[in-house]
């Protein structure tokens, strides 16, 4: 049964918050319907890519925010390389993310890892799979659902006990520092 949701008015400041400078291509979506049909995560998402996209443009913050497919989408960018016009669908769905306070129930746990994995490449240059995990856990509280794992993993090496030693690491954190500016500046 498809939802139908009346539109009010339309309202652009959406978009401009989250695309000031039309590097997604947004306003350049043809609905033509390609990313949908191409998006490997339709079966498990309230929103198609598409709908994304106007849904965005008309300026509808609140039933995005509340949405699923926000936290469903997994970047894996077929909907851009299906696109005639190279609409950057993950990409927006990047920016809802960060400026959502949270997801809808099953998929609170997504935004709390969406959340701790950014924090950790911030911290170490790149993923602390343990730190990563018990930051996770703890915020999750999710405490026991797999933790016969973790010895298996430390075994094989899938998981260090000590975070990595990265060269980089202060350039990523400029990179998040640059990304905070430019938002706090934009609003």
């Amino acid at each position: 049964m498809t939802k139908t949701i009346t539109i009010e008015k339309i309202d652009n400041s959406l978009l401009r918050e989250i695309d000031p400078e039309g590097r997604l291509n947004l306003t350049l979506c043809l609905q033509c319907g390609r990313c949908s049909s191409g998006c490997t995560m339709r079966q498990e998402t309230d929103i198609l890519p598409h709908q994304l996209n106007r849904m965005v443009a008309l300026g509808m913050k609140d039933e995005l925010l509340k949405s699923k497919a926000i936290w469903a989408c997994i970047s894996c960018n077929t909907c851009v390389s299906r696109c005639p016009m190279q609409v950057d669908t993950p990409a927006l769905v990047d920016a809802l993310r960060s400026i959502a306070q949270s997801a809808p129930g099953d998929l609170e746990r997504v935004r709390i890892f969406n959340e701790v994995m950014l924090g950790s490449v911030k911290r170490f240059g790149r993923s602390y799979e343990l730190g990563l995990m018990a930051v996770y856990k703890l915020r999750a509280k999710d405490f026991f659902s797999d933790l016969a794992k973790l010895p298996v993993m430390l075994f094989k090496g899938k998981m260090k006990l000590r975070p990595p030693s990265t060269s980089g690491r202060g350039a990523v954190t400029t990179i998040f520092d640059r990304i905070r500016q430019a938002r706090r500046a934009e609003k």
